[in-house]
């Protein structure tokens, strides 16, 4: 889920970015007059719009996965008695991509403590099944 966060941070850039960060070198002849709107126009239509298309694509179903995941954690916060405290550590690793020093610094929940919830939240999770909370039904 981590690596998926960051993913899509990195994807969404580079879309934004049209992905000049992706641009090969250029070369040229010595007897070649530059024209930079023909080459920005053949770049567009032969190297960044293949990799933008990719891109969505990629972006599309990293939205759909990570749209999974907050769908199980906000099962945790609802269907788990003290919900809140166990999703909230999934919330803070998982999608905030936070580290446990920061969640004891930041939040008073010590390393040990939000291990521990967050290993209650999985075991809950594991028990219900992940076919079963993405549908809704969250009953033992």
């Amino acid at each position: 889920m981590k690596k998926a966060v960051a993913r899509l941070h990195d994807v969404q850039l580079m879309i934004m970015n049209g992905c000049d960060d992706w641009r090969p070198p250029s070369v040229s002849s010595r007897h070649s007059i530059p024209d930079p709107t023909a080459s920005a126009a053949i770049r567009l239509a032969d190297e960044v719009n293949p990799m933008l298309n990719t891109l969505r694509t990629e972006e599309a179903e990293l939205i759909d996965f990570i749209g999974e995941a907050l769908v199980i954690i906000r099962a945790v916060r609802d269907g788990m008695p003290g919900g809140d405290k166990y999703a909230d550590v999934l919330e803070w690793r998982y999608v905030d991509c936070l580290t446990w020093d920061y969640i004891k610094d930041e939040f008073g929940v010590p390393r040990r403590t939000a291990r521990d919830r967050e290993g209650v939240a999985f075991d809950w999770i594991d028990s219900i099944g992940i076919t079963r909370i993405l549908v809704g039904d969250l009953e033992l």
